[in-house]
């Protein structure tokens, strides 16, 4: 009696799996509610609409199903997108001229880790309709090749800082009075000679001294040039490509419009992504994030498929998709996964 308890309720639990994994895709290529009419007549389960129903409302009170007030169709919960996730058992594979494209947009001609890094977050937005970024990794291991400290008008400066990779950064800063060209090329020159080589975390701990040491005889006001240097500091934070946001506008409907525009205006706010992606990168591989599972509440909404990979001198960084929470899985997962390991190759052969 026992054995045969456990098998009805396997083979229930393998009928409420195979029922919301229908759920799920289709409200993934509908972006509507679904009706245990469309399962029976569209995906050949042998079972009544009634039945149907039945393991609808018991997967609604599980958890992975909830309904609108407007319709007798379900939709996931971010449980039920979860499950789906979790039990994809293939991913969708690239096609051989998908992955040609991608190879061809690196492959062009010789490019620099700031230009990789453009490319990747437009290909990522190319291929998926919805927003893609690059998080680059922290700059502190990177060694400095050249930094520029140039003259704006309205008392401000240029400072310009080019790592021996080929990452560009670039700052714009205030100061309450104009400096002549000719002493901000000395100091150029003489940050140079003291730092080019040397990585960013060591010139962090050794910036004070070096200046005092070279300025101290002829400049008197070295705590501006030490506010200068500050901002230099600045740039071992990291700092993401985000690109083409507004492909998260395009759903139809105004319940998803709304949805939409809140997903928007939380990834435009980059320093709030990349504190969650900073929390998620510590492990290798694929990650997924879906609706409640994140942190910011302004992100419920949507998910976010990423991955890491690494430069030449092993920093980590991430890249990925940010889309809505019926986004096409299987699809994204594999561009992102793609992409992942092709900047790898491209890192480590520069």
């Amino acid at each position: 009696m026992r054995n045969r308890d456990f098998m009805r309720e396997t083979i229930l639990s393998e009928r409420k799996k195979k029922i919301l994994q229908v759920v799920i895709h289709h409200h993934i290529k509908t972006t509507k509610p679904v009706s245990s009419e469309v399962i029976v007549n569209e995906y050949g389960f042998e079972l009544s609409p009634a039945t149907v129903r039945n393991v609808l409302t018991e997967l609604e009170s599980d958890g992975y199903l909830t309904h609108p007030f407007t319709s007798a169709g379900r939709v996931p919960t971010d449980r039920g997108y979860r499950f789906y996730v979790d039990t994809l058992e293939d991913v969708q594979r690239l096609t051989i001229e998908e992955m040609d494209r991608i190879r061809k947009e690196y492959i062009r001609k010789r490019v620099e880790q700031e230009e990789i890094m453009k490319r990747t977050t437009h290909m990522l937005c190319t291929l998926s309709s919805y927003a893609g970024f690059v998080m680059v990794p922290k700059l502190d291991k990177s060694k400095l090749k050249q930094l520029e400290i140039l003259s704006l008008e309205n008392n401000r400066i240029l400072i310009v800082l080019v790592t021996e990779t080929g990452l560009v950064r670039h700052k714009i800063v205030q100061l309450k009075n104009a400096l002549p060209d000719v002493y901000l090329s000395k100091l150029s020159d003489v940050l140079n000679r003291r730092l080019r080589g040397l990585s960013l975390n060591h010139i962090k701990t050794n910036i004070i001294p070096i200046i005092e040491e070279e300025f101290n005889k002829h400049v008197k006001d070295t705590q501006l040039i030490k506010f200068i240097f500050q901002q230099v500091l600045n740039f071992s934070e990291r700092e993401m490509y985000l690109e083409n946001t507004a492909n998260l506008m395009r759903e139809k409907s105004q319940d998803d419009y709304m949805k939409m525009k809140l997903i928007y205006d939380a990834v435009e706010e980059k320093k709030r992504l990349v504190k969650i992606l900073q929390s998620i990168i510590r492990e290798e591989g694929i990650k997924v994030l879906i609706g409640e599972e994140f942190p910011e509440p302004k992100m419920k909404n949507c998910s976010i498929v990423t991955s890491t990979y690494k430069t030449d001198e092993n920093m980590v960084g991430a890249l990925g998709i940010i889309g809505p929470k019926n986004m096409e899985y299987s699809k994204i997962i594999s561009i992102v996964d793609f992409v992942a390991r092709l900047m790898n190759k491209l890192l480590d052969r520069k």
